[in-house]
């Protein structure tokens, strides 16, 4: 494992009033070069901890084993040590090329009340995982994260009171890529166990598919005991949205006959892109969950190991990660006009380009390493582009042109700490 600042920030003492220690670690990159098994960023938990990982950057192509590895696989003295730990505002992004890979980004066994947000997985084989042998955890959620082309979202696994609240999943990988869903819920088993996962409770959530995956796959008929799962938007571009229980493949339509999803709607929400999955309108087809949960990613929110911009739920809630704030109407309209502004600069991980000016219509943005070398290109159009950089990038000084047929080229020298 590689820390590529100078300085890890590592924050450990002990609470002895609490009788425990508290583990910050926060606002750091981690870039992991192995391509066999890894243990990812292991997290010790020999003794009570509260466990905070916060805006941080962790990339890896390991073909086995983890990216955040923060509780444990089975029974052991050191479960629920990391009972409480917070897990938010971080980028975790898989590289790897191993297509059986289903190495796990955020692994969280044998803990409770565990609070995952904000979050954005791109390309995890295997995204959030929670998993015990049969504990209850009623007061962590997982809520307001990203998960981009996951073979499996998010797995819950011989644990009951599971929270699955307003996150975005997207894929494109077909049934030949993964049999998992967007969601997997089942029976632990794992040396003889038998612990149903029971009481999980899906709302507000989008699901985006490109081709027929399962949205949610309930592997046991156990796992159906106090299942709750509405006010949800799918879309599928290959036609109607599948689900699976036991092994059953069901239809939306059967789906609903069951009881699940009777207020959640099948349309298209309309993102502006594939990358930051912001929706072109606010998309109010949530249930009000609580002031508790009312805070969600904001539109312009990203992710450059500093806390991503938040913004609160207003008048009917909306559905997925991405919360329109009552203003952001407004906002919109008071982008400078005429303008043609690449932002922010020094650029991690994302950056921005912003085209306002009608005289000028770029179609295409090249950049350029130092050397004037070419690197990658992509559309543009006018309005909010955002441009997500290539894993193989490294840090230093680059070029930015933008580019249309009869307009002079448009240059901008940015630095990247990639």
């Amino acid at each position: 494992m590689k820390n590529t600042l100078t300085t890890f920030l590592l924050l450990l003492f002990t609470a002895a009033l609490f009788s425990q220690e508290v583990l910050i670690i926060k606002e750091q990159e981690f870039i992991d070069s192995e391509t066999g098994t890894s243990q990812g960023v292991n997290i010790p938990r020999s003794t009570k901890t509260f466990f905070q990982f916060l805006n941080n950057s962790v990339t890896a192509v390991n073909s086995f084993g983890y990216l955040l590895q923060a509780g444990d696989e089975n029974p052991a003295s050191s479960n629920n040590n990391l009972d409480g730990e917070i897990i938010t505002g971080n980028r975790f992004v898989w590289n790897g090329t191993d297509e059986t890979s289903m190495t796990h980004a955020l692994f969280t066994g044998y803990n409770l009340d565990v609070i995952i947000k904000y979050n954005y997985l791109l390309n995890t084989p295997n995204g959030i995982q929670r998993k015990s042998n049969g504990m209850a955890d009623y007061n962590g959620v997982i809520a307001y994260n990203i998960l981009k082309n996951p073979k499996l979202g998010i797995a819950v696994k011989g644990i009951s009171g599971i929270k699955i609240y307003n996150n975005t999943f997207y894929s494109d990988k077909t049934s030949g890529q993964t049999w998992r869903g967007l969601i997997d819920i089942y029976t632990n088993t794992d040396n003889g166990l038998s612990a149903p996962s029971k009481g999980t409770r899906v709302y507000n959530n989008i699901f985006y598919t490109r081709n027929r995956v399962f949205n949610i796959n309930i592997h046991d008929e156990e796992c159906l005991e106090g299942f709750e799962c509405d006010y949800n938007v799918y879309w599928c571009e290959a036609g109607d949205p599948l689900f699976q229980v036991d092994g059953k493949t069901k239809t939306f339509a059967m789906w609903q006959a069951m009881g699940y999803d009777l207020h959640s709607v099948v349309i298209n929400p309309g993102f502006h892109d594939l990358i930051s999955f912001v929706p072109e309108t606010r998309l109010d087809y949530g249930l009000d969950l609580g002031e508790t949960f009312n805070e969600g990613l904001a539109v312009d929110a990203v992710w450059n190991r500093s806390a991503p911009k938040t913004a609160l739920q207003n008048g009917v809630w909306q559905v997925g990660a991405r919360v329109y704030s009552a203003s952001d109407e407004e906002e919109e309209e008071e982008w400078p006009a005429n303008k043609t502004i690449v932002f922010p600069n020094p650029v991690i991980d994302m950056f921005y380009i912003l085209l306002t000016d009608p005289d000028r219509q770029y179609a295409i943005a090249k950049i350029y390493d130092s050397l004037g070398r070419f690197v990658f290109s992509q559309a543009v159009y006018n309005g909010l582009n955002p441009v997500e950089l290539p894993a193989h990038m490294v840090s230093g000084l680059y070029t930015i042109t933008l580019e249309a047929a009869g307009l002079e080229r448009y240059l901008k020298k940015i630095i990247i700490l990639n």
